[in-house]
């Protein structure tokens, strides 16, 4: 039997994945996905697939406890991908186990301007980083993705209030994705909470299926210093709001004391917007047709 602490790596089912048309979703742990469409291209986001955040170290000196183990192996992620995606560069997105890895497959690694400088400290050949900017269309193995800003710092005026995160210079060190894959327009929301405006963008980029953190956030959390994220809740009030049909939930099941409830989600969701879809993508994935031609 297989038990939560020992799932089985998803590495050949996405090896043997061919979709006709669309594209099919996998989570990986966490925050991170990753995307097959119809012409085979892969593409993973966020992933934490090795043990360095776990592990004890002058550069980590307080390793976390994972909920479950990551879907794939560092190995198996850099052999499959033909590129990766980094929304922002805390280890749990940015994993600073991969520096070696996936330069290594020649993984070219997409990432915000504003994390450059954490990449490199982690050991990312600057070769190997194709840094965007927030509204910069990127091809990105011949899939089109824009940048848009997340709201994932500290603002002034107490618990609970957010705002984008910066460099000294104003570049964006948390992003989203929009990501158009398999006649779809997926968003990946890294970590972030509702800002405004967010809504209007998204709906303006038609978007149809949102890739979204269910975590929350509250005053214990904040007074340790961890960022918070969209609760359940608020996941399903932002696909509502930007007309998606589809929502994917994320970073439930990361580091234990920061994780969230699919359940709670697909309670408020079934009552509240009928006609939005809440899928938990399993060990073979799952396929969404195309909404548009490719």
């Amino acid at each position: 039997m297989t038990t939560p602490s020992a799932q089985p790596s998803i590495a050949e089912a996405v090896r043997s994945a061919r979709p006709a048309d669309g594209v099919t979703i996998w989570l990986l742990g966490n925050a991170g996905v990753l995307l097959v469409d119809g012409a085979g291209r892969r593409i993973a986001v966020d992933p934490w697939t090795s043990p360095w955040l776990e592990t004890r170290s002058a550069g980590n000196p307080d390793p976390v406890v994972r909920q479950r183990p990551a879907r794939l192996t560092s190995e198996e992620l850099a052999e499959l991908v033909d590129a990766v995606l980094i929304t922002h560069e805390h280890p749990d997105h940015l994993d600073p186990g991969l520096a070696g890895v996936l330069p290594a497959a020649g993984v070219p690694v997409v990432l915000p301007e504003g994390c450059l400088p954490a990449a490199e400290a982690c050991g990312f050949p600057a070769s190997a980083l194709r840094p965007v900017r927030v509204e910069e269309h990127v091809d990105v193995h011949g899939l089109d993705v824009v940048a848009v800003p997340a709201a994932h710092a500290f603002a002034d005026g107490g618990y609970g209030r957010y705002t984008e995160w910066r460099d000294d210079r104003g570049a964006h060190r948390a992003v989203g994705y929009v990501i158009r894959c398999g006649g779809r327009v997926l968003f990946h929301a890294g970590d972030t909470v509702v800002e405004r405006g967010l809504p209007e963008r998204l709906r303006a980029a038609a978007v149809d299926t949102c890739l979204l953190p269910i975590n929350g956030r509250d005053w214990l959390r904040e007074e340790r210093g961890l960022v918070g994220n969209l609760t359940a809740r608020e996941s399903a009030d932002l696909a509502a709001a930007c007309g998606a049909d589809v929502l994917v939930p994320l970073h439930f099941d990361g580091v234990v004391g920061n994780t969230g409830s699919p359940g709670e989600l697909v309670d408020y969701a079934a009552a509240t917007y009928p006609g939005l879809s809440v899928l938990l993508p399993g060990r073979t994935g799952v396929h969404l047709p195309p909404l548009r031609p490719t």
